[in-house]
């Protein structure tokens, strides 16, 4: 199986590439990172004697070369996902099977092969979300169905769960999902009339976790079989060991454990694994503010197990 990996960032999200980068490298994993940005790219990468400023190539590893495509979309990233991953089929990784998406605030636990079993060429690979209960009939399911029938697109199957959208792996066999996926995407742009929010009202609203409720219903549409993890799986929960994600408005990379652990809010499992996998090999922080930065994290878990907000 000829499997590409990407992923897409912006802003201060480099951050989370580097460690992504690294878990990778760690996990053993060989080939092409294709990396999606909008805006300036960071010095780490720039300036770095190993980037390729002619092909946006740069070689990080032995086993890992990261490739960077610079994009033009007025979209909020995560609805360019699925155009992206196509995107990898059609014209960056044409001789590719399987294309996986991880998101830049994710990293990779385990070792590669451990990894590989995800992987299907007849399915598509994913993980729950932190609120993974869902069932079939659910008030929302009930309201997406119809607004979306009107719109040719009608459940042929029941699922009781619901995924997150910051893992998926792809063959493909089914194309037709990715382009579902974007159509999908598109309806819910327009009914939020806002295509630069990650979210949209309250948890209440039709379409609140925007391209994440168009994934779900679009599972539904799809008859492609599901290769699935619960929720543990990206440290939603306990005893994970595939993917620990960042969610949330604040990352690891943010900073601030002390000030957050104060407020009755200590480290996550996500933070402990971004600062494992931050400065080596690829390098984004000085010995000394990485200390610095580690240090502050163990003083904010010693907070974390005498007080937490109820």
């Amino acid at each position: 199986m000829n499997i590409t990996l990407c992923t897409l960032f912006e802003g201060n999200y480099h951050f989370g590439v580097a460690a992504l980068s690294n878990s990778l490298i760690a996990a053993g994993y060989a080939g092409d990172l294709w990396v999606g940005y909008r805006g300036a790219l960071p010095g780490w990468i720039v300036d770095s004697p190993a980037f390729d400023r002619a092909t946006g190539q740069m070689q990080v590893a032995p086993t890992l070369k990261l490739c960077m495509i610079e994009l033009d979309t007025p979209l909020h990233f995560t609805y360019y996902k699925p155009t992206f991953i196509r995107e990898m089929f059609e014209k960056h990784a044409p001789a590719t099977t399987m294309v996986a998406y991880i998101d830049p605030d994710i990293v990779v636990k385990c070792d590669w092969p451990a990894f590989m079993g995800w992987f299907t060429e007849d399915g598509i690979s994913l993980a729950e979300d932190v609120n993974w209960c869902f069932p079939a009939r659910h008030p929302k399911r009930l309201l997406w169905n119809r607004f979306f029938e009107p719109h040719g697109a009608t459940p042929r199957r029941t699922l009781e769960r619901y995924y997150n959208a910051g893992f998926i792996a792809v063959s493909r066999q089914h194309l037709d999902f990715l382009d579902l996926w974007r159509r999908l995407c598109d309806l819910v742009v327009a009914y939020n009339a806002n295509s630069k929010q990650l979210k949209a009202g309250g948890s209440a609203a039709l379409f609140h976790s925007t391209d994440q409720d168009a994934l779900n219903f679009a599972l539904t549409v799809c008859e492609a079989p599901l290769n699935t993890a619960g929720p543990e799986a990206m440290d939603f929960a306990p005893g994970g060991y595939y993917l620990s994600h960042a969610i949330g408005s604040i990352k690891p990379w943010h900073g601030g454990h002390i000030g957050l652990a104060l407020r009755g809010r200590p480290p996550t499992a996500a933070s402990k694994w971004y600062y494992r996998f931050a400065n080596a090999p690829i390098k984004v922080y000085s010995d000394g503010e990485l200390a610095k930065r580690q240090l502050s994290l163990k003083l904010a878990a010693a907070i974390g197990r005498v007080y937490k907000r109820g």
